[in-house]
């Protein structure tokens, strides 16, 4: 397994702890916002889309992931 490997495989593990802000029982890889985890380099890049347009958890969304990643040691950026 590639070190890009290693890294999307951990970064879909934390992601699989981040919790749905409407429905905090699912996460955003269960309820399927999450698209894409790619290797970039040194830094990830995720591609979420919301379960609807104009979804107002969607900044939610994205800050949770981003933290989740940072404080996994991951640079990541996310987008819709």
């Amino acid at each position: 397994m590639t070190s890009a490997s290693n890294s999307t495989t951990r970064a879909w593990e934390v992601l699989a702890g981040v919790a749905d802000p409407e429905i905090p029982v699912i996460s955003v890889v269960d309820l399927g916002i999450v698209r894409d985890v790619r290797a970039e380099g040194s830094a990830l890049e995720v591609t979420v889309t919301p379960t609807y347009s104009g979804c107002p958890a969607t900044q939610v969304i994205e800050a949770s992931i981003r933290r989740a990643l940072a404080d996994a040691g991951f640079d990541a950026t996310v987008r819709t």
